[in-house]
């Protein structure tokens, strides 16, 4: 009985443990930390580790006779999810300032936009996608995080590109990479643990989210989350679909704001004091943008990839 209830949740096996651990990390946070243990488990903390098996695991879905293939889906999401996002903070800091619009100011704009959880979008594409989007995966990390952020708030004086941290998350895929080409037995294996791993991420993903931070941030929050997922999503959606040829579950899947964007107001703020009266608004909506499209943006891909018979 229990079984046939999850079924009928899209994208259940991610999304039954992350709003148990979003519920918990609400109500009762320090029962998350009980011990060593259940810390390096069921937080934040044991998502780290879970991401570089999953990375290895989607790196080995890239063969060298694919890699191209592979490379051309990136390039098309990439540079429409990205150039989406830009285009729409251009458009708003022309007319509008660094106070924005809705509420929104230009800081929250830029970091819930320029950051989507790559977690989601690897988990999505294990349910939805191919081996190649499987593949695909495994290279997205590169167009995540703090960094693109503060270059876009003009913040160079202290961004030197963290190439350090770009071969850290490159070095997992490097490795899965390896592997499937020397033993694509092995790269079988590992294309399975994935499904085993996805409930474990999908509660360690939950575990930092806080549904508190939605109500927090008023009804600007629910509209930043809805530029990221409809405006952004949308535009990156036709591109995939008529530029990659693909059925766009994979657009859909990272129209999400990554829950480290949440840390980028501060750390910009530190930087250029000017922004410190907008931090913490700013943090709040990225907060909650980043809750309501890890819950939203999975039901989003698994209605769209069932109205186009993709295999859930």
């Amino acid at each position: 009985m229990f079984k046939a209830l999850i079924k009928k949740i899209p994208a259940a096996n991610m999304m039954v443990p992350l709003i148990l651990a979003g519920l918990i990390n609400t109500l009762l946070p320090s029962l998350l930390h009980f011990g060593v243990f259940t810390e390096a488990l069921f937080t934040s903390a044991g998502m780290k580790t879970l991401m570089g098996i999953n990375l290895i695991a989607a790196g080995s879905q890239i063969h060298f006779s694919n890699i191209f293939e592979i490379f051309k889906r990136f390039s098309v999401i990439a540079i429409a999810r990205l150039g989406a996002g830009l285009l729409i903070i251009f458009l708003v800091a022309s007319f509008f300032g660094r106070d924005g619009i809705f509420g929104i100011s230009i800081l929250a704009l830029v970091c819930a936009s320029l950051n989507h959880n790559n977690s989601v979008f690897i988990t999505l594409n294990i349910d939805y996608g191919d081996d190649l989007d499987q593949g695909l995966a495994g290279i997205t990390s590169l167009i995540t995080g703090p960094m693109l952020a503060m270059l876009v708030l003009g913040m160079s004086g202290i961004a030197n590109i963290p190439l350090r941290a770009m071969a850290d998350s490159l070095m997992p895929v490097i490795i899965g990479i390896l592997i499937g080409n020397i033993d694509k037995d092995f790269a079988k294996i590992l294309k399975l643990s994935q499904k085993v791993i996805i409930p474990f991420l999908g509660f360690t993903m939950g575990s930092s989210i806080n549904f508190k931070d939605i109500f927090r941030a008023g009804f600007s929050g629910l509209i930043l989350a809805f530029i990221v997922i409809f405006i952004i999503g949308s535009i990156t959606l036709l591109a995939d679909i008529y530029i990659n040829k693909r059925p766009g579950h994979a657009a859909w899947a990272i129209s999400t704001t990554g829950a480290n964007a949440v840390a980028v107001p501060q750390i910009i703020a530190e930087i250029d004091p000017s922004y410190l009266p907008l931090v913490g608004l700013a943090t709040a909506q990225v907060a909650a943008s980043a809750v309501i499209t890890i819950i939203l943006t999975p039901l989003i891909t698994a209605l769209w990839a069932k109205s186009k018979n993709n295999r859930a």
